[in-house]
């Protein structure tokens, strides 16, 4: 087998497609075909069930993506490896992230790293913290930011972020220093349909009576900015600039923690350990304090 058998293995499970994946990785669909149909009679099993609507990959299938996965890891750590010892920063950098931080932190955090290495490709996947938690143990990439990390994983703490409820800026209750839950309980409830959040309220007993559930967040400000209700969500969910609203301080307070995780600290390539390195000191000089260990 070949490493070009191995990638084009890995893009057809993901497009669910044989058309697809050609598509995306720059083949014709009967050099695909083949290719996975070699690569099928050398290993005698079959990796993909054929259906009209696409490819699914096998039991077998799960498990001979998944060794793919770590060969194609391996090779493009031993690639990196060889670039960093000739003084070179190349190679493409697989990130994942959960929503708030994608959208507040990672614009100024992968600028400025981009401004360090420019010739490294950055993908950046988002998605819940399941998601990522499967997305690195898959190998499908290098590191994650997340919160609640799975046990497998390895992780660096990077921030506590803090639980805010959010109001109009006319709301009677708008220049308290800090709220408790019990001073919106009765109020319409604006749920951020983010399970980590949901799990975080219940976790501390907070059962808001819930009238919607929303998952864009500009929508949900725009809804409290109109009266339609309140809500409690991380601060780092709020842009910087904000609709006619305030955010306060639950009381007590209640955080979340932000880490870096990975599959395994030791096994990381350079370039995921500079991207690490980089985010801890991005975050210190946003003025945000690493989380005590």
């Amino acid at each position: 087998m070949t490493l070009a058998q191995l990638q084009v293995l890995v893009a057809a499970a993901k497009a669910g497609s044989f058309t697809r994946a050609a598509e995306e990785i720059g083949f014709t669909q009967s050099a695909v075909s083949q290719m996975i149909h070699t690569l099928e009679k050398e290993l005698g099993v079959s990796l993909f069930n054929r259906s009209r609507s696409g490819i699914t990959p096998t039991s077998i299938g799960e498990r001979m993506l998944q060794h793919a996965r770590d060969i194609l890891n391996i090779t493009s750590l031993m690639t990196q490896e060889a670039n960093s010892a000739r003084g070179l920063a190349s190679g493409t950098l697989r990130i994942a992230s959960i929503p708030s931080v994608a959208s507040r932190l990672l614009p100024g955090l992968l600028g400025s790293f981009r401004k360090r290495f420019p010739e490294v490709d950055i993908l950046l996947l988002e998605g819940e913290n399941d998601e990522i938690h499967s997305w690195l143990n898959n190998a499908v990439v290098d590191i994650g930011f997340t919160v609640h990390a799975d046990k497998n994983l390895q992780t660096l703490s990077l921030l506590h972020d803090e639980m805010m409820v959010i109001l109009p800026d006319t709301h009677p209750l708008k220049d308290h220093v800090t709220l408790p839950f019990s001073e919106i309980a009765d109020r319409c409830f604006i749920m951020p349909k983010d399970g980590c959040i949901k799990n975080l309220l219940h976790k501390n007993s907070i059962t808001p009576s819930v009238t919607f559930e929303v998952r864009d967040v500009t929508t949900i400000l725009t809804m409290v900015q109109e009266y339609v209700g309140v809500t409690i969500m991380p601060e780092l969910y709020i842009p910087e600039i904000t609709p006619k609203v305030v955010a306060i301080p639950l009381h007590p307070p209640i955080t979340r923690e932000v880490v870096l995780a990975v599959r395994d600290w030791q096994e990381i390539s350079p370039l995921t350990a500079e991207f690490a390195i980089h985010s801890q000191q991005h975050v210190q000089g946003l003025g945000q304090k690493p989380v005590a260990k």
